[in-house]
């Protein structure tokens, strides 16, 4: 009975790529909220020119989040998918 191999990724510089995504993700999760919170202070001081930019902002931003997202999550199901070495 062959021993399974490991569910991680082992190729070269896949710990580094998924490291640079989960950062990426955070700062555009930061900036959304920091967007929010500006938005909300501008919209009650009486600036009513602010949301509609801060939406469209804001959907660019999730939108490039969730693109790092799928593309770790499709990097991931290609490696379990692959063949282990020597098989």
């Amino acid at each position: 009975m062959p021993i399974p191999g490991p569910k991680h990724d082992l190729r070269p510089g896949a710990k580094g790529a998924m490291s640079a995504r989960l950062l990426s993700v955070a700062m555009l999760c930061a900036f959304q909220y920091w967007l929010l919170t500006s938005t909300v202070e501008a919209y009650n001081g009486g600036d009513r020119d602010i949301p509609l930019p801060a939406l469209a902002t804001s959907l660019v931003c999730f939108a490039l989040g969730a693109g790092l997202v799928a593309a770790g999550e499709l990097s991931a199901w290609r490696a379990r998918r692959r063949p282990p070495p020597g098989a």
